[in-house]
């Protein structure tokens, strides 16, 4: 635990710079105030924060860890300070949320147009990646909230579950070919492809790290695909193959379990929450 908030922000502003002096002008405070937060700090982390050369000061790999959680931590106590001293209980500044671009596309206008409309101080920093990069990065406090597919428990983590979906093989009524596409990084489909031959005797196979490409590609006679069945039914051309093996797959939110106390983190998840689930 991190005592004082003073001896952190010496400690992010001395990272900035890269230099103990130029850190103590920006902040107004002698050099050897700056030295003996940084030493406090080191003490109570336990943690070799900075290596000193004639050049000046470098962190240390853990002391770039430090920084990360730092810089959140400070920028969460500075907007929810701000928020009491306004008397507001209401979300307000900048949130990340992970969610892989393909539920994106299913899940965000479900809640992101009327939260924004609701409190004109919030915003959001959008981040695509895989479900399992994206529950790391909320475990790493690198994001705030995550939309994630069949997220793994995890101690730190609040875990609601939001929409059920099937992932399978669709292809266009008149597709007559041989060709697979996929994309292998998902785990979902590495599972299919163990039983996809009993209904589909592909020879050839088109690997994409993009959902919406794959759907494309199927839609247009490429080849047959495997998808989540809410990606596919964005399009109405293509359809799921009869007695195709089925993965089942789970959408839920997920955010670090010290955020469920604060009261406008709470009207964003409750938003979030409430999307009709069809």
């Amino acid at each position: 635990m991190i005592d004082s908030l003073t001896d952190l922000k010496y400690f992010l502003e001395v990272a900035k710079t890269g230099n103990i002096t130029r850190a103590s002008e920006r902040l107004g405070v002698t050099q050897p105030s700056i030295t003996l937060a940084l030493k406090r700090l080191e003490e109570k982390t336990g943690i070799i924060l900075l290596e000193r050369s004639r050049k000046g000061t470098s962190l240390t790999r853990q002391g770039e860890g430090l920084f990360k959680i730092g810089e959140r931590m400070l920028l969460e106590w500075e907007r929810d300070t701000r928020m009491i001293a306004q008397g507001q209980t209401e979300p307000m500044g900048r949130y990340t949320l992970g969610v892989h671009s393909s539920v994106a596309q299913y899940t965000l206008s479900g809640f992101l147009p009327s939260l924004l409309e609701k409190y004109p101080e919030l915003e959001f920093e959008l981040i695509h990646d895989l479900s399992r990069k994206i529950a790391e990065q909320v475990i790493s406090r690198e994001c705030d909230i995550g939309l994630v597919i069949n997220t793994i428990p995890h101690p730190d983590l609040v875990i609601h579950k939001l929409l059920t979906d099937e992932v399978t093989l669709f292809k266009h009524p008149a597709y007559k070919g041989d060709v697979l596409i996929l994309d292998p990084a998902l785990k979902q489909s590495q599972s299919l492809l163990k039983n996809i031959r009993k209904v589909f005797e592909y020879k050839r196979e088109i690997h994409s790290s993009s959902l919406d490409v794959i759907r494309d590609l199927c839609e247009n006679k490429a080849g047959m695909a495997i998808l989540p069945s809410r990606v596919a039914a964005i399009s109405d051309k293509i359809k799921a193959i009869p007695n195709a093996p089925i993965i089942k797959d789970e959408l839920s939110l997920i955010y670090r379990m010290e955020r469920r106390a604060e009261l406008s983190f709470k009207e964003i998840v409750s938003a979030i929450r409430n999307v009709p689930r069809t």
